[in-house]
C-alpha cells in the first residue's frame, strides 16, 4: 500500500511539475488557461488523497477507519452483493467519463497545437499531465461514491430484512444502531476530502471567469473549448453528490415503508416503537454536524451550471 501511495503521489507531482514548467514563460499564452486548470485539478487531487491517507502515529487514516467500519464481520455479508453491484456500475461510469475527457482533451490539443517539434512536445506534456490529473481526480471522486453506495445498500437491505425477520425486533434495533453509527462515522471521515472535491469545479469556473475578465484580448471560444474536457471529469463528483442525497432519501422512505407493513399486518406495539426509534435517530450523511440531503447537494450543481452560463454569456460578449 505504501508503494502504491508513493507512485500515485509521484505521478501527481510530475503532472504539477509539467504544468509549472510550461507556465514559467509569461509570454506564452497558447494553452496557458488549460495548464492553470490542470494544475488546480492536480493540486486539489493531491490534497484530497493526502487527507484520506494521512494518519497520526498510533491511529488509522480516514481510508483505513472507513474501510474497517464497512468491512464489519456481522454487517458486510448482509449487503455486500447489492454494494458490489452498484459499485461495479459506478466504476464503469467513472472510467467512461475519464476516457471521454481524455479523448476530448486530445482533440482540443491536436486542434490548437502547431506543427513545430517544440509545440508537439508541449502538447504531449499537457496531454500526459491532464490524463494523470483527471485519472487521479476520477479515482478520488469514485471513493466517496463507493461509500455512499455501501450506505444506501445497508438501508435497502435493512428494509428487506424487516420483512424476513419481523418478530426479532431486538436484533433489528441492534442492526440499526450499527447502521447509523457507520453512516455518521464514515461521513465524518470523508468530509474534508468531499469538500475539496466539491470546491474543485467551483474554483475552475471562477478561474475561467477571472481569465475572461482580466484578459480583454483572449480567445474566449478557445478557453471554453479547453474547459469542456475538464467539466466532463467533474461530472463524476456531481454523480457522487446525487448518490449522497439518495442515502437521505432511502432513510426517509424507510419509515414510510415500515409503517405500511405495520398497517398491513395489524398493529404491533413493539414494531411501532422500533419505527419511532428509527425516525427519531435522524440517521444519514452528515457534514460538519449538518445533515446533507439531495436538495443541498443539488445546489452545488446549480452554482457550477450558473457559472458556466455566465462564462458563455461573457464569451459571446467578448466575441
Amino acid at each position: 500500500m505504501l508503494l502504491y501511495t508513493t507512485v500515485i503521489l509521484c505521478c501527481i507531482g510530475g503532472s504539477m511539475f509539467i504544468q509549472l514548467w510550461q507556465l514559467r514563460n509569461p509570454g506564452s499564452q497558447e494553452g496557458r488557461f488549460s495548464d492553470e486548470v490542470i494544475l488546480v485539478m492536480a493540486f486539489c487531487s493531491a490534497v484530497g488523497f493526502l487527507q484520506l491517507k494521512f494518519c497520526i502515529p498510533g491511529q488509522d487514516s480516514a481510508m483505513q477507519s472507513t474501510s474497517a467500519m464497512l468491512m464489519d464481520r456481522d454487517m458486510l455479508p448482509k449487503y455486500v452483493d447489492l454494494w458490489l453491484k452498484r459499485s461495479r456500475w459506478s466504476s464503469w461510469e467513472a472510467a467512461f467519463l475519464w476516457f471521454l475527457s481524455v479523448a476530448a482533451e486530445t482533440a482540443v490539443v491536436l486542434w490548437s497545437s502547431g506543427r513545430d517539434e517544440s509545440d508537439s512536445r508541449q502538447a504531449a506534456g499537457r496531454l500526459l499531465a491532464f490524463a494523470v490529473a483527471a485519472g487521479t481526480y476520477s479515482a478520488l471522486s469514485l471513493y466517496p461514491l463507493h461509500i455512499s453506495n455501501a450506505q444506501a445498500a445497508m438501508i435497502d437491505h435493512y428494509s428487506s430484512s424487516f420483512v424476513e425477520r419481523s418478530a426479532d425486533y431486538c436484533k433489528l434495533r441492534q442492526d440499526w444502531d450499527k447502521i447509523q453509527a457507520i453512516l455518521r462515522r464514515s461521513a465524518q471521515s470523508l468530509t474534508p476530502c468531499l469538500l475539496m472535491l466539491t470546491l474543485t469545479p467551483v474554483i475552475v469556473v471562477k478561474l475561467c471567469a477571472f481569465e475572461l475578465l482580466l484578459a480583454s484580448e483572449c480567445d474566449a471560444r478557445r478557453m471554453l473549448l479547453e474547459l469542456l474536457p475538464k467539466m466532463i471529469v467533474h461530472l463524476g463528483i456531481l454523480r457522487g453528490l446525487c448518490r449522497i442525497g439518495e442515502v437521505i432519501g432511502n432513510r426517509n422512505r424507510l419509515t414510510v415503508f415500515l409503517n405500511s407493513l405495520l398497517l398491513g399486518d395489524g398493529f404491533d406495539e413493539e414494531a411501532s416503537r422500533l419505527i419511532l426509534f428509527i425516525e427519531r435517530s435522524q440517521a444519514g450523511f452528515y457534514m460538519f454536524d449538518a445533515k446533507v440531503g439531495f436538495s443541498a447537494m443539488s445546489k452545488v450543481a446549480y452554482v457550477i451550471i450558473a457559472g458556466l452560463l455566465a462564462l458563455l454569456s461573457q464569451a459571446v460578449h467578448l466575441e
